[in-house]
């Protein structure tokens, strides 16, 4: 099995942090996409060959693509940790490799996005970068690659790499080890031994509700010490919003994401709708 990287998000719903962690963990018996010496291709996919690596948050529909240039295409970019000399979002080889030993990265979206970072369902994506050993390559059709070995692409996401004086990047759709080629999402535009920049891609999502949580926290407050007079059907909707608030985080661990999105949505409607201001 070919390297399968892996990461996770901990939203924390009070103060609006997000936590990264890689839980890719080591190649065994056990855990078949993790990193090792003896993962495919053998010695190249240990975590001292991580070269770096990317993290975006997106919105939920967000999407990110590489179709020969050397910065990727974006749609609904949220958050992206830092923008490089060579137009990627790239982590350092030493940061890369703390986060694959276990260290993890707490990210502000309260104040590194301000306002615009409300409740919602999101989209992240992480990505480790090894800078392969070069391999033989000719362009055979308008997305077709052929190179001399395949296996250093199976389980890929993208590829990026230097002809003269620019980078190139692209999606890899397929790798076909039969006819040794690659397919990806646009023209490949070289013919030559080059060294490959190639990715792997995790995906998670993640649900914000910070303005909800304080909201119910605020409404329970207020109905257990408050003499206010409500009436029983403002007091039921209360306790409604209470049981659709709890079931938003097992909606998203099941992948129902656009329900917990919808959810989300009646909740931040209730929030705004003063409801008898207890």
């Amino acid at each position: 099995m070919a390297l399968q990287v892996k990461h996770k998000i901990v939203p924390n719903n009070s103060n609006r942090n997000i936590i990264l962690s890689d839980i890719t963990g080591v190649f065994s018996s056990t855990n078949p996409g993790g990193y090792g010496s003896t993962q495919s291709p053998t010695g190249l996919r240990e975590i001292a060959d991580a070269f770096s690596s990317q993290f975006f948050v997106l919105e939920a529909n967000g999407t990110i693509s590489y179709t020969g240039s050397g910065s990727p295409t974006i749609v609904g970019l949220v958050y992206a940790y830092a923008v490089d000399v060579n137009g990627g979002y790239d982590y350092d080889t030493a940061e890369t490799q703390a986060l694959a030993n276990g260290s993890t990265r707490t990210y502000d979206l309260g104040t590194l996005v301000g306002d615009a970072y409300i409740d919602g369902v999101y989209k992240t994506q992480y990505a480790v970068n090894f800078q392969n050993a070069p391999v033989t390559s000719s362009c055979t059709g308008t997305t077709t690659l052929t190179v001399s070995d395949t296996t250093p692409f199976i389980g890929a996401t993208k590829i990026r790499f230097v002809a003269g004086d620019i980078t190139y990047g692209y999606d890899i759709v397929s790798v076909n080890s039969g006819s040794i080629t690659l397919s990806a999402n646009g023209p490949v535009l070289t013919s030559a031994i080059r060294t490959f920049a190639i990715y792997y891609t995790s995906t998670v999502y993640f649900a914000n509700t910070f303005f909800i949580n304080k909201c119910l926290h605020d409404r329970v407050a207020k109905l257990a010490i408050s003499s206010c007079t409500c009436d029983n059907k403002c007091t039921e909707k209360l306790y409604e919003a209470v049981m659709l608030y709890m079931s938003i985080q097992p909606n998203m661990d099941l992948g129902k994401y656009q329900k917990a999105q919808d959810i989300i949505e009646y909740l931040t409607n209730y929030c705004n709708d003063g409801c008898c201001n207890c």
